[in-house]
């Protein structure tokens, strides 16, 4: 196992993710092919406990239902993985509702690692996220197994459409359903001194998360703007890295990119929900160069937050608009992780990501460092922005969707 892990992500993700679907097709013969469904609790899986996107996803996911009146028992999945051969995971409770915060092959572990009596008789649902065009055909057939998927975007839910059109499993379409994200939280405080950041100039913050793909997330590009806009070091602004999973070989990259540059500093400390949003308060622009996202929570963050948003317009985070933020323009170009986990997606001309117009993010880098009047100017519009989402998850909308007849009353 200590070997599996040393290995890059395009060989570590095939492997695992391939093992997995050869052990589960090995049982999913005995998996129930009709359903028995019973009322019960509503149980949210997820990776409670860890700082990565997802988990931060699956807090808010449950917080939302909370929010909404709705009891929730909260399942941790990440003890299930020590389960993968003697399927002796425990689901809480019988019957009622299982929602899967996790991506395909993780919900496929929560599937596998406890016995199929233990879930047979729940209403399931996946909370999914993909970021290009084309899901991979293991997902879509896992949709079997679901009763309905949910994704953040209209995005995601078309990537994973194509994909079971591409798979015949086109039936299997009206199971999608868009969910964005919800983020109903109060603009954060801002703690400038906790993370060395000055209230006397224009602090800048960029994140990335390795395990996410360093190519899709980009923070190259977030440099080259920001050397772009600033050949020199300005005495006025500083651009702040924030790196989560940093390896080693990415490390010394970004290290080697940014020597010379006091005004660019990588930071890689371990952050609590809490002290990201204190961080994201404390800055004044939020700079996203990405080349594809799922949905872009980093970019609601932001704007819940009253920060000024320069991210790649496109994909997934829609609600980018030239109202409550700045678009980068960019273009389509075929898919390229030589490194990352979309290494291993067939070659597919449908499976581009967009690049980012680097002149254009320098130009509005360099015109909102200098003009504080104009990063406050789509402020109201930005942070209405996650109300907006999230009344998909009010009491009201919820209660429509079919989830309901299988709880507890």
């Amino acid at each position: 196992m200590s070997i599996l892990r040393r290995l890059p992500l395009k060989y570590r993700l095939p492997l695992i993710h391939g093992g997995l679907e050869a052990i589960a097709l090995t049982r999913m013969g005995h998996w129930p092919r009709a359903d028995r469904l019973s009322s019960g609790p509503l149980v949210v899986s997820g990776f409670f406990n860890e700082s990565q996107g997802i988990g931060r996803g699956g807090r808010l996911t449950a917080d939302a239902f909370e929010a909404a009146g709705y009891a929730v028992i909260r399942h941790d999945l990440r003890p299930c993985f020590r389960h993968i051969f003697d399927q002796k995971a425990v689901l809480p409770g019988k019957g009622g509702v299982w929602l899967i915060h996790a991506n395909a092959p993780e919900t496929l572990v929560a599937l596998m690692t406890h016995r199929s009596d233990q879930w047979r008789d729940r209403y399931r649902i996946g909370y999914w996220a993909w970021e290009t065009p084309l899901a991979p055909p293991q997902w879509a057939r896992l949709v079997r197994w679901l009763h309905e998927v949910w994704t953040p975007s209209a995005y995601v839910a078309e990537a994973l459409a194509a994909a079971l059109r591409a798979e015949g499993l086109d039936d299997l379409c009206g199971r999608l359903r868009v969910m964005p994200h919800p983020l109903l939280s109060a603009p954060p405080q801002a703690d400038c001194a906790r993370f060395g950041l000055s209230p006397d100039r224009c602090e800048v913050l960029s994140l990335f998360d390795v395990n996410s793909s360093p190519a899709r997330k980009n923070p190259w590009a977030s440099i080259e703007a920001w050397l772009m806009a600033f050949p020199e070091p300005p005495a006025h602004a500083a651009l702040t890295l924030k790196a989560s999973s940093l390896d080693t070989a990415t490390q010394t990259r970004l290290t080697e990119r940014i020597a010379n540059r006091p005004d660019i500093r990588l930071l890689s400390e371990r952050l609590s929900d809490e002290d990201m949003d204190r961080l994201m308060a404390s800055v004044d622009i939020f700079l996203s160069l990405h080349r594809a996202e799922g949905f872009g929570l980093g970019l609601l963050e932001a704007m819940n937050a009253g920060v000024a948003v320069i991210a790649t317009e496109g994909t997934g985070n829609d609600f980018l608009t030239p109202d409550n933020g700045y678009p980068v323009p960019a273009r389509p170009v075929p898919l390229d992780d030589p490194d990352g986990p979309y290494s291993a997606l067939p070659r597919n001309p449908a499976q581009v990501w967009a690049e980012p117009d680097i002149q254009a993010a320098a130009d509005s880098l360099r015109r909102l460092v200098s003009d504080p009047t104009a990063r406050a100017s789509k402020r109201a519009a930005a942070r209405a922005t996650p109300a907006r989402l999230s009344a998909r998850w009010s009491a009201e909308a919820l209660k429509v969707h079919d989830f309901n007849r299988w709880l507890d009353s």
